[in-house]
């Protein structure tokens, strides 16, 4: 079924790229939402100061136009070049492949994007979900290609592991590119709308540097497993059972992994302003990757964006919990891709876990608060 919806996707996809031997413009950015909210609601304003606001909307337009250029002549934020041959075939492959969904300002808003559940990604926010970085930390160049060329499973996002090296890296910059530039464009409002005046010169360099060195920081923080991880068999996949209930995952996945297709839990919403979703662990569709470690990450940093949280703190003083977890987690998902039905306390062998795993026992009626002894 998922394929199927993919392939009317990419049949949708194609209609939309213009045919014909008729030359288009080139498109142009548009200005983002904190951008426009400065005049939104001006309307009972005086002349002068709708006057002042607009006066900082042309000027962030400008600063913007200056530092990353136009969609089909990009800048890289912080390097002065012009004229970048890998970022304009990036542009090139990210205007056939990826504005539909994405959008020209890589907002998210390309003209496909109200079809599709998830929706796609908003880079303008500087956010990636699914890294191998600590919690709250930019992801690695790395993260990025791994996702061009693997996709995200269960989503709109298809792998684009037939492109050559240099067009996934042309391209990853160009995303690099529109991220740099929302980001600064959301700072470049909220000064103005703070201040009613821009920052120049020397001010504008150092709200520059600040967001190129986070970027920067991030090549060098990498999340790697606290202990090698042990053999997956039946008693650590039923350990693993035991801490996903007594550290309370089933509150949003569900019991045996399934909450995010029938449980109906609401979890709240993601950064991006959508409504979230527990995964189901059962469908074996690991959007951040299905490798072990893929999964150890996910667990130990959280999914930044979304309210998916990290455990990094809660195993320290027991970090194979997090491989048991990891062990659970794999178990359930193959076993739809196998042809058999998702778990259930029968698939469970009856382990005791150790002192350090064991599950809060279970409170008599006696010792249950308001209830007494029959």
């Amino acid at each position: 079924m998922i394929r199927t919806r993919n392939l009317w996707l990419s049949l949708l996809v194609l209609s939309a790229i213009p045919v014909g031997c008729r030359r288009s413009a080139p498109p142009s950015f548009s200005p983002g939402e904190e951008v426009l909210q400065l005049t939104a609601e001006l309307e009972d304003a005086d002349a002068e100061e709708v006057a002042l606001y607009q006066d900082l909307q042309e000027q962030i337009s400008d600063i913007l136009k200056e530092h990353s250029g136009t969609p089909n002549k990009p800048k890289m934020l912080g390097l002065a070049e012009d004229d970048n041959p890998a970022l304009q075939r990036g542009y090139a492959i990210y205007t056939r492949y990826c504005t539909q969904c994405h959008g020209v300002n890589g907002d998210g808003k390309g003209p496909l994007a109200k079809y599709l559940d998830p929706k796609p990604r908003d880079y303008t926010r500087g956010i990636f979900k699914f890294t191998s970085t600590p919690y709250g930390k930019k992801p690695r160049h790395s993260d990025l290609i791994r996702t061009v060329r693997q996709g995200v499973q269960g989503t709109s996002m298809p792998s684009f592991d037939r492109f050559t090296e240099s067009d996934v890296h042309a391209v990853v910059d160009y995303v690099l590119v529109l991220t740099l530039r929302g980001e600064l464009q959301r700072e470049l409002a909220m000064i103005a709308y703070d201040d009613e005046e821009l920052p120049d010169g020397e001010g504008l360099t150092e709200i520059i540097d600040a967001k190129l060195d986070l970027w920067e920081q991030s090549s060098q923080q990498l999340v790697m497993p606290v202990t090698a991880m042990p053999p997956m068999t039946d008693d650590t996949v039923a350990v693993g059972h035991q801490l996903f209930l007594k550290f309370a995952c089933n509150k949003c996945h569900g019991k045996f992994g399934r909450g995010g297709s029938l449980g109906n839990v609401e979890i709240g919403t993601d950064a991006w302003g959508n409504k979230g979703a527990a995964a189901d662990l059962s469908s074996g569709m690991f959007r951040g990757g299905s490798r072990p470690v893929d999964i150890y990450r996910r667990i130990y940093s959280g999914i930044n964006g979304t309210p998916m949280p990290a455990f990094e703190t809660t195993f320290k003083e027991n970090p194979d919990a997090i491989w048991q977890l990891v062990h659970f987690i794999k178990a359930t998902g193959e076993r739809r891709r196998q042809g058999m039905s998702p778990l259930s306390e029968a698939d469970l062998p009856s382990t005791a876990p150790t002192e350090s795993n064991k599950p809060p026992a279970e409170e008599s009626a006696s010792e249950k608060p308001g209830h007494e002894a029959a």
